[in-house]
């Protein structure tokens, strides 16, 4: 059975640069795999998953986004920095960061080996949209009313690509 625990970000993760701005949310979940996974090999397990499928359903109606699983295999293999209503903001060999235009959401996924092992983590951000009371910079209500969900959902969809990989 798959084990998704909240981590830390690890060193030389893109999302730091969004960790260190204050009154920014970040997560970091992460699982392992005892076999070597390509950053490749985990965009393409983590957006074809059966539980972002409908995800994409809700981009495709809701903001006109559509992406079928061949647009998800060229962002996977880099040859474009689109997929649905994200474009890519940052990538290596091992992690991307994406960005949803307008908006204050980050998404980044990043794959680590040690030796027969790969280490992959999912993680947000969600940046400040507004002032609170005291002028302080503060996330969106929706963005809070929905943090809950959006921890069961992450951690879901990083478990769903993990047993794809298995």
């Amino acid at each position: 059975m798959s084990k998704i625990v909240s981590s830390e970000l690890p060193k030389g993760a893109f999302l730091k640069a969004y960790e260190a701005q204050p009154d920014t949310h970040t997560d970091c979940y992460k699982t392992s795999l005892p076999k070597q996974v390509s950053l490749e090999g985990f965009i393409n397990a983590f957006f074809t998953t059966w539980l972002f499928r409908i995800e994409r359903l809700i981009l495709r109606l809701a903001m006109k986004k559509p992406s079928s699983d061949y647009d998800i295999a060229e962002f996977a293999k880099g040859t474009t920095d689109i997929m649905a209503a994200w474009e890519t903001e940052q990538r290596d060999k091992d992690q991307v960061l994406l960005r949803v235009p307008n908006t204050p959401i980050r998404t980044w996924l990043m794959r680590r080996t040690d030796g027969d092992q790969t280490h992959l983590y999912f993680g947000s951000a969600i940046l400040p949209v507004r002032t609170d009371k005291d002028g302080k910079p503060a996330l969106g209500r929706i963005f809070v009313l929905l943090m809950g969900f959006h921890r069961l959902y992450a951690r879901a969809l990083l478990y769903f690509a993990e047993r794809t990989l298995r």
